[in-house]
Formats: C-alpha cells, sequence, structure tokens
C-alpha cells in the first residue's frame, strides 16, 4: 500500500522565508524615507510655486501690485492678495478677499525665504517680480529654499519675474 505524502511547507523552510523578507525589508526601508522626504518637499515647491505663478498671472490680469505673502512662517501659511495700498500687508478694508489663503497640510519641510523673499514676493503690473525698491529681483541673492533631511529644491527668479524649481542651488 502505498503512502500519501503530505503537502505543505516545513518550519524550517517558512523561517527562512521570513528571514529573508525581513532583511529585504530592511535593506529597503532607508531608501523608502528619503523617496517619502523628496516626495514632500517636491510637494511643497509645487505648492509654493502654483501660489507665485497665479499672484504672477493675477497682477497681470488685473494690472495691479499682487503679493504673496508669509503668514507666520512659510511652511504654515501663505496668502496671495492685491495690494490696493502699495503697502505689502493685507488689509481686508482696503485690499479686498484673499486671492489664496493656503494653510499647509505638511509644514514638515524647512521653506526659508532670502533676500527680498524673505517675507514676500511682490509682482507689478506686468508681472515682473520686484523688491520693495521695484528693483528686479536677483536670481543668486532672492529665492527660496525648501528641505527635510537632506532634501533640498530652491524656488530661484528670473530677472523678469520668472519663477522656476531646481535640485541645484540659484545661479
Amino acid at each position: 500500500m502505498a503512502l500519501k505524502r503530505e503537502q505543505g511547507f516545513t518550519l524550517l523552510e517558512v523561517l527562512i522565508t521570513v528571514a529573508v523578507l525581513a532583511i529585504l525589508t530592511a535593506l529597503a526601508a532607508p531608501n523608502f524615507r528619503k523617496l517619502m522626504d523628496k516626495n514632500a518637499v517636491t510637494t511643497q515647491a509645487n505648492e509654493l510655486m502654483s501660489n507665485i505663478l497665479l499672484a504672477r498671472s493675477e497682477a497681470v490680469k488685473r494690472n495691479q501690485r499682487v503679493v504673496v505673502r508669509r503668514s507666520g512662517g512659510w511652511k504654515d501659511r501663505v496668502i496671495v492678495f492685491a495690494d490696493s495700498n502699495n503697502n505689502d500687508t493685507y488689509q481686508s478694508a482696503t485690499d479686498g478677499p484673499l486671492i489664496v489663503d493656503h494653510q499647509t497640510p505638511d509644514n514638515t519641510v524647512a521653506i526659508a525665504g532670502h533676500g527680498a523673499a524673505a517675507t514676500f514676493i511682490r509682482f507689478n503690473s506686468r508681472g515682473r517680480a520686484v523688491t520693495a525698491g521695484g528693483n528686479s529681483l536677483t536670481p543668486n541673492n532672492d529665492y527660496f529654499t525648501l528641505s527635510k533631511d537632506g532634501q533640498t529644491r530652491y524656488i530661484c527668479f528670473t530677472p523678469t519675474g520668472r519663477p522656476r524649481v531646481q535640485e541645484t542651488s540659484c545661479p
């Protein structure tokens, strides 16, 4: 009489499989964390960039100065408004409703404005990003840095005021 052979895995086979999976997971986890940090920085850069581009187009459309300003810190809240009284500060009585009031969902990304971009970016009626004195922004002085755990993006401005996101520092 023939014996029926049992189907299945031995305990040793299961333990080896679990050990191999644990090793692969341990190797992949740091790279996954790095990918998540890179995506968080890229997302924040794209959100800030979209607010800047909207302000630029609104300045041309409305034929007046439009300001992108931090409220608290750049990583906390960003507002965009038509600056009717030309003081770079939002006042609802004179400036009307906010164009954008953006609460940042992920404020673990550090955002720093440098030079003229430290507290606000102003666009004149021609869509040009200008300083408080009315001069064009300079690419190597007026920019944003967004970073998290070694992942960094820069938002730089051309002399005409057009912003761009890049991985290397502004020229």
